[in-house]
């Protein structure tokens, strides 16, 4: 099943939702459902998941996984799933490899910098 998550951003900030099964802080995404586009899957996962909504300024594939590059919308959801928080960087207590943060953040942080710079 193919997955997607996005990384979006606030100013220099990036929101993380604590994910308490997983013991750690990740950035919203999922499952993309039959019928679903990537875009529309990144849009209702951040939605679910953080209770926000975003704009998609870009997508890169990561082994199989799409990531989106986002700006940081209004609050939509005020019950959202997780607890969200934005970041300025990584933090220590995450739930999956640092070494793909370590790729996507800068990588959805150079894309919306280019988009909001050219507005």
């Amino acid at each position: 099943m193919a997955t997607v998550y996005a990384v979006a951003f606030e100013g220099d900030r990036f929101l993380m939702v604590l994910n308490e099964r997983r013991g750690g802080w990740e950035l919203p995404g999922g499952s993309i459902k039959e019928g679903e586009s990537v875009k529309e899957a990144a849009e209702r996962e951040f939605l679910e998941e953080s209770g926000y909504a975003i704009e998609i300024l870009g997508m890169m594939d990561l082994s199989g996984c799409s990531v989106c590059a986002c700006l940081l919308l209004e609050r939509r959801n005020d019950s959202p799933e997780m607890v969200s928080e934005l970041f300025l960087e990584v933090p220590e207590r995450i739930a999956f490899d640092r070494s793909e943060y370590e790729i996507v953040v800068p990588w959805a942080r150079s894309v919306v910098i280019s988009h909001v710079g050219r507005r």
